[in-house]
């Protein structure tokens, strides 16, 4: 009796650990295709002049495509940051400040992220929908039997039009954020206008727009080949 109660705690404490490990060996051997696949990508960037019709596909889709939503959500988060920097800040602060805020703000953080955000829905799961599909239907296998290499022909393109339009469409979405956060402070805030433009003239600076640039470009790349794996 003694021996069978040892061998079901040792079998029950053996599985605690049979899961969690099982994770961590699925987690790494994912990490290990993904980082394999994003090298043969890096090693076919070469030959992407072969592929320029499908970059500038791929380019519209992701950028064109994605310029309503961008609009929108870039709109709100202007409105809103100055609209409650102004009511938070109102009663100690100099007017123009508001403007600074929001500007330091959209550059550095907010139209970055959230832009990343909300194309990391629409364009991934548009991109991963699409080789899905392919790869159903075997498109996929039939590229391969015509000697087309599927990374280059379908991965990279879909990579480097989001390393190229994310970066825009965040340069895009900084100035409509701007232009929400002028128009919030000034409608529903009462701020003047050319209070809000002293204070965003005053406190920007180049490298705030070009730190947000490249997260962009670094947010454009993850969620691509993230998607296309």
């Amino acid at each position: 009796m003694t021996d069978i109660t040892h061998s079901t705690f040792v079998t029950r404490t053996a599985e605690i650990f049979v899961h969690p490990g099982k994770l961590i060996l699925s987690f790494f051997e994912h990490m290990g295709r993904y980082f394999s696949t994003i090298g043969w990508m890096i090693y076919n960037f070469r030959n992407a002049k072969e592929y320029s019709g499908n970059i500038l596909q791929q380019m519209v889709i992701i950028g064109n495509n994605s310029i309503p939503i961008v609009i929108f959500v870039s709109m709100f988060v202007g409105m809103v940051t100055a609209v409650q920097s102004s009511y938070q800040l109102y009663e100690w602060i100099p007017r123009s400040v508001v403007g600074a805020l929001v500007t330091k703000s959209v550059l550095l953080e907010l139209t970055p992220l959230l832009t990343a955000l909300v194309l990391a829905g629409k364009v991934g799961a548009t991109i991963t929908a699409e080789l899905g599909t392919m790869r159903v239907t075997e498109q996929i296998d039939a590229l391969e039997a015509l000697a087309f290499d599927p990374i280059s022909f379908l991965i990279t393109p879909r990579v480097i039009a989001g390393v190229l339009m994310f970066p825009l469409l965040v340069i895009f979405g900084d100035l409509v954020a701007i232009l929400g956060g002028m128009f919030g402070a000034s409608v529903i805030a009462g701020i003047p206008s050319e209070a809000f433009i002293d204070g965003m003239q005053s406190s920007f600076e180049v490298w705030d727009a070009m730190f947000g640039i490249i997260k962009a470009t670094v947010f454009g790349f993850i969620i691509t080949s993230v998607s296309c794996y």
